[in-house]
């Protein structure tokens, strides 16, 4: 198991990287201890650490009672050769970030009239001035307004990602060679943007958006063709990992370990009534202490999913309706519960374009093993989700599609509520739709069907929270339409 990183480390390494980036700006506030506390879930004494050490950088500059400032004396750009260095890892970004946005800003741009956001009219005035680095910094800002209008957090947290990692400050407001080649591509600028955006036909609104983040893609990409000629020797490629991890500082390893036996136990691989490994086997598997595992068992015992019998180890349960309702009338289980959801809506989402990067990559033997799984007992979905991933060429799309599925693999409500099996039926037959689709090369209702798989998990888990349990915060995420 890979190690994930210390809390510590989780939280300075963020924000040091959205403050040298240029994504939180010079002059500006960082949000409060206490909001810092809530955003990476975690305890004061590590933000106060984290803090002081931003401080000793003069990164920030705290002062009594007064939120820690942002210095710019420190914040220095990445230079063109650095940049070239990773071009390879950063014209992925871009392409992802082509693909994904449109889907994510369409979905999102009909929660709330546009000119109704905070920086909507900062962004028209800026628009107006042409292509300049303040109608880019204007129109970004903008677009997260749009985001957070979906009130799915994970959508505005990708961004930051595609923001810091795609270098956006540097291409958009430095970079001489960008600066040059995009008023070579008038279709692409913020004004125009700003047009779409304002569109109110979804369907025409993609297409259109589309159009124009693949001029972006272009722009940069004709950047480094430029930025080579000024160069004397190529330099080799140095992979930059795209990294995203939604869960911040929830990602401990217990918990990481609940999550993958909870998939396991959902997906028959420990049915009801069989015995888990000993605890030095499963410590052995997962690489961590005994003591990591009893944590990790005793946290699956309390949601009703296990019991451990001295001496004879650790039974697999079908969790009763009490323990499930007692979970979700728990603060921190209902903001995980919404997180997972988020999770579903976000995959719902992917499925376009992850489709439309994989299903190219499947061969005839890909789609015999594949059938060979849909004859299986199961979740076939599980095993059409590992196929498609092995399949993504892009990595910033791998990792993305990886840490989302992690967080849905929460979902424990949806294995075992009692109108489970009724609906993993339902979900095989899509499933067994979308492999209908690869064999014929209808790559687009491949997707569709994709799609179909986690809306159906979506909608489902919100009927059983709200009906079982009065749970009625889940309906406050909604299902994405089909466009």
């Amino acid at each position: 198991m890979k190690p994930p990183k210390t809390r510590f480390s989780y939280v300075y390494e963020d924000l040091k990287r959205r403050i040298v980036s240029g994504q939180l700006q010079p002059g500006s506030k960082l949000p409060s201890s206490r909001n810092l506390c809530k955003e990476y879930n975690v305890g004061i004494a590590t933000i106060k650490r984290v803090l002081d050490t931003l401080k000793s950088e003069r990164l920030i500059d705290i002062q009594m009672r007064q939120a820690p400032v942002v210095l710019s004396q420190n914040l220095k750009s990445p230079d063109g050769f650095t940049i070239f260095e990773q071009r390879d890892s950063i014209l992925q970004v871009y392409e992802t970030y082509g693909r994904l946005l449109p889907y994510l800003l369409v979905s999102a741009a009909h929660s709330r009239p546009i000119d109704t956001m905070p920086h909507y009219r900062q962004a028209q005035k800026a628009a107006q001035q042409g292509i300049t680095p303040e109608s880019w910094k204007a129109l970004i800002a903008l677009t997260r307004d749009i985001l957070s209008a979906s009130h799915n957090p994970l959508l505005c947290d990708l961004h930051t990602a595609f923001e810091l990692q795609g270098n956006f400050s540097y291409f958009l407001e430095i970079c001489a060679p960008s600066l040059y080649i995009m008023p070579q591509k008038p279709s692409f600028e913020p004004k125009a943007i700003m047009e779409v955006l304002s569109e109110s036909n979804p369907v025409e609104q993609y297409y259109h958006l589309q159009a124009l983040y693949h001029d972006m893609y272009d722009i940069i990409s004709e950047t480094f063709t430029q930025m080579s000629d000024s160069i004397p020797q190529f330099p080799p490629q140095v992979p930059a990992t795209f990294e995203w991890n939604p869960l911040r500082g929830k990602d401990y390893y217990y918990t990481r370990i609940v999550h993958d036996l909870t998939k396991k136990i959902g997906t028959g691989i420990y049915a009801a009534g069989s015995y888990l490994p000993y605890e030095a086997q499963l410590a052995k598997q997962y690489g961590v202490s005994a003591y990591t595992i009893r944590k990790a068992l005793d946290l699956m015992e309390r949601r009703g999913y296990t019991k451990t019998q001295n001496g004879k180890g650790t039974i697999v349960l079908t969790p009763d309706q009490l323990n499930t309702e007692q979970a979700l009338q728990d603060l921190t289980t209902k903001q995980d519960a919404l997180v997972y959801l988020h999770a579903l809506q976000l995959m719902v989402l992917l499925a376009h374009p992850v489709a439309a990067c994989a299903a190219p990559q499947f061969s005839e033997d890909d789609l015999e093993q594949l059938a060979e799984h849909l004859n299986k007992s199961g979740i076939a979905l599980t095993n059409l989700f590992q196929m498609i991933l092995e399949r993504l060429s892009l990595k910033p799309l791998q990792v993305i599609w990886t840490e989302t599925s992690r967080i849905t693999e929460w979902g424990f409500y949806f294995a075992f509520y009692s109108q489970g099996v009724e609906v993993i039926e339902q979900l095989n037959d899509i499933t067994r739709r979308a492999y209908r689709c690869l064999c014929t090369g209808d790559n687009t209702e491949f997707a569709e069907s994709l799609a179909d798989s986690y809306r159906l998990i979506l909608t489902s888990a919100q009927t059983y929270m709200v009906e079982k349990y009065n749970f009625t915060e889940a309906l406050s995420v909604q299902v994405p339409i089909s466009f």
